[in-house]
């Protein structure tokens, strides 16, 4: 992304006279901490935000998008309910899952298999992803017979114990939906099961292609993904492109690769600076309305909140019908 800014600003046919901008903030994977500092960087008066990376978070933050009237772009958050109908202010500029389940289910149909195993992340996008992959394959005669999630950070020992349960099981394809680091240890443990030579794993995160293009992920020899399949988005090739990759080889000194979300991340920044450019270029000028809906909250510290330490206890004394 800072590649693209620095692209943007050097290049006198956009934004001609003015200057693009780019402040990031890592959350740590805090959907809490996510929400806090969106709402602390809108004091700062900003245009656009490129982000959030969680389809989870996006559900939050596409509020707070429709609230300000702020565009919020990401190309890694793909729940495929995340509709534009409801959330006109939030942009997914990669593909969703929607076509990434139909491309899957089309797969399984074309080699006649008709039942599948699905392994997935117990969250909002894989768990969206998974009831449009059952409705897909549904539609080719075909069945989901078996959807086994995972924790959001599963453990080795909890990834065994669910693919010693899925070994025992009759299909021959497992499709796998997750996280990459949680996706790295499901086909290492498979490997180490010998699952991988009796049975077709379908990578659906584009792991695989991930692992071999982004070389700090190069654990995993290809030798040790055989007999999995893997899709990635289809981005043609151009001289824009190929000129891309020569320059990040040269910013990255070979140390990563460049891989399809690595581009979308670029064209993201990108696509906002052509949103601004042509804005201006129609008369448009920048300016910002104080939002008064909000009453009472003058003042208001977050670093007051306080952690309730006895959480756990208390939860475990409710019953189960109240959780």
């Amino acid at each position: 992304m800072r590649a693209a800014v620095d692209d943007i600003n050097s290049d006198p046919n956009i934004l001609p006279g003015k200057r693009l901008n780019l402040s990031v903030h890592d959350a740590n994977f805090s959907g809490f901490l996510s929400i806090v500092d969106v709402l602390k960087y809108m004091e700062a008066n900003m245009v656009a935000v490129i982000g959030p990376f969680s389809s989870r978070v996006a559900h939050v933050l596409s509020n707070v998008a429709n609230e300000l009237h702020v565009p919020f772009l990401s190309f890694l958050a793909l729940d495929p309910t995340l509709s534009p109908l409801q959330y006109p202010y939030f942009i997914q500029t990669a593909p969703n899952d929607l076509y990434l389940m139909t491309a899957i289910a089309e797969m399984i149909s074309y080699f006649s298999y008709r039942e599948v195993i699905a392994i997935y992340t117990d969250s909002d996008q894989f768990r969206n992803s998974m009831y449009i992959l059952s409705n897909k394959l549904w539609e080719k005669r075909c069945k989901l017979s078996y959807k086994i999630p995972l924790l959001e950070f599963s453990s080795p020992q909890d990834i065994h114990s669910v693919l010693a349960n899925v070994r025992s099981m009759e299909s021959r394809v497992v499709i796998v939906h997750t996280y990459a680091k949680t996706g790295l240890l499901v086909l290492e443990t498979a490997k180490r099961l010998g699952m991988i030579k009796k049975r077709i794993c379908l990578d659906c995160n584009h792991l695989v292609k991930n692992v071999l293009d982004a070389t700090r992920f190069s654990s995993i020899s290809p030798s040790d993904i055989q007999g999995v399949l893997t899709l990635r988005p289809h981005i043609p090739d151009s001289d824009k492109r190929q000129d891309f990759e020569r320059k990040w080889k040269n910013l990255s000194n070979g140390s990563i690769g460049l891989n399809a979300y690595g581009l979308y991340a670029y064209d993201t920044v990108w696509m906002v600076a052509h949103a601004l450019d042509k804005f201006f270029n129609e008369g448009g000028k920048i300016s910002f309305s104080n939002y008064s809906r909000v009453k009472g909250t003058e003042g208001l510290n977050f670093e007051a909140l306080g952690i309730f330490d006895g959480a756990m206890e208390e939860n475990s004394c409710l019953p189960t019908y109240c959780k």
